[in-house]
């Protein structure tokens, strides 16, 4: 197993924002139409419906990589157990005695059957089979087998829950689904999770949390929050005042995107290095390969952990992390009005538009799609993603 310890800075408002982060903001220009990149590319629609690329990323995407898998906030507290089934198997997801995360095949290693039912996380420190009651701990060993003399000469250190490789980074629990292979974890415990840190990822707590069946690619997902082209015009209701056109900044780490822009009104200038400061001015939006999207805001983050089961099908899991659960009606309403919001933002027009690209892909009738210049983040995260396909 690796080291899984839940290291990162204590709550802080005046956190202080990394390197990368301050010098992205100070390429932000001011809020003005006319500074838009005037640029085209081509995206083939065939990476939408193909089942042979499903397959390919399946293979060098979502396995054998470190896979964003929950929050960290999914698990509360030491002595918690949560599962995950999205990704094709049944996952087991535990914190222990000393907050230390592990991952392993939610099966018992008695007759194989599964162990734990809920999604919720739940409490305690021994997980029980419901079918013979064998028990295992939080580190995946078995420590109890009833009517033991049954079974003579069972060496019960053999016999533990199967692991898969896991670590806690960034306020992420990432797990490499490929028992064969080695995952490089490298590529989200550096910059990417000193990121994180710095925007109090790992203090968040799950203030709501949503899955969604989506009828569509999950690319097309990640493409919809690569770009502000749409912005106002498909939320032209929803986010109106909010945000102007403009392009993005972005930059890499690794194979991961950090893109930033500038909420309206936003003007260079002044000097942005705290979270604090960033956030009421600034939004950034990280698209992490394999499969997630997140989004700084004002007062709480989105999380989108994308978890593909076909072509055109992917089971989304969508938290909204807040710095604190609400204590006063005021702030349990303020909440309450973010999420309305971002819910409509989300299922009713981003993920919906997705699921007429996919209809509009499957449909034959463009064998490519144009990106304008506004549109450039999406053609720079296919380059990620076809840089990991065909390394």
């Amino acid at each position: 197993m690796l080291d899984h310890a839940r290291t990162h800075a204590p709550s802080d408002p005046a956190r202080r924002l990394t390197a990368g982060q301050i010098a992205q903001v100070a390429q932000l220009e001011d809020s003005d139409p006319s500074l838009v990149d005037k640029e085209i590319s081509y995206l083939e629609t065939d990476i939408y419906v193909s089942q042979e690329r499903f397959d390919l990323e399946q293979r060098k995407l979502f396995r054998g990589r470190p896979l964003p898998i929950t929050v960290s906030a999914a698990l509360p507290a030491p002595r918690t157990h949560v599962i995950n089934e999205d990704y094709g198997m049944s996952i087991l997801l535990t914190r222990d005695e000393n907050s230390e995360v592990r991952a392993f095949l939610n099966v018992c290693a008695h007759r194989g059957v599964k162990l734990c039912q809920s999604k919720e996380a739940e409490t305690g420190g021994l997980i029980v089979c419901p079918y013979h009651a064998w028990s295992f701990n939080l580190k995946g060993d078995l420590v109890g087998v009833p009517r033991a003399e049954v079974f003579p000469g069972l060496d019960k250190k053999m016999h533990g829950l199967v692991p898969l490789e896991c670590v806690e980074a960034g306020g992420l629990i990432w797990v490499n689904l490929d028992r064969e292979t080695k995952a490089d974890f490298s590529l989200v415990t550096g910059e990417l999770a000193q990121d994180f840190e710095a925007v109090k990822l790992p203090d968040q707590k799950i203030f709501r949390h949503v899955t969604v069946d989506l009828a569509a690619n999950w690319k097309l997902v990640v493409d919809a929050f690569s770009e502000n082209y749409h912005i106002t015009r498909l939320h032209a209701e929803s986010l109106k005042g909010m945000f102007v056109d403009r392009k993005t900044v972005c930059d890499r780490i690794g194979p991961h995107l950090r893109a930033m822009s500038g909420r309206a009104g936003f003007k260079q200038g002044g000097p942005v290095e705290t979270f604090e400061e960033f956030r009421k001015s600034i939004v950034a939006c990280y698209t992490i390969l394999p499969g997630a999207v997140i989004i700084t805001s004002p007062t709480y983050i989105s999380v989108m952990l994308l978890a593909p089961q076909s072509p055109g099908r992917t089971i989304i899991n969508y938290y909204m992390l807040v710095d604190r659960l609400p204590e006063t009606e005021q702030e349990l309403a303020h909440y309450e009005r973010s999420f309305a919001l971002m819910k409509r933002i989300t299922t009713e027009e981003d993920f919906w538009v997705s699921e007429l690209g996919q209809l509009g892909a499957q449909s034959g009738a463009m064998p490519r799609m144009i990106l304008g210049g506004m549109e450039q983040d999406v053609a720079r995260f296919h380059a990620s993603l076809d840089a990991i396909l065909e390394a």
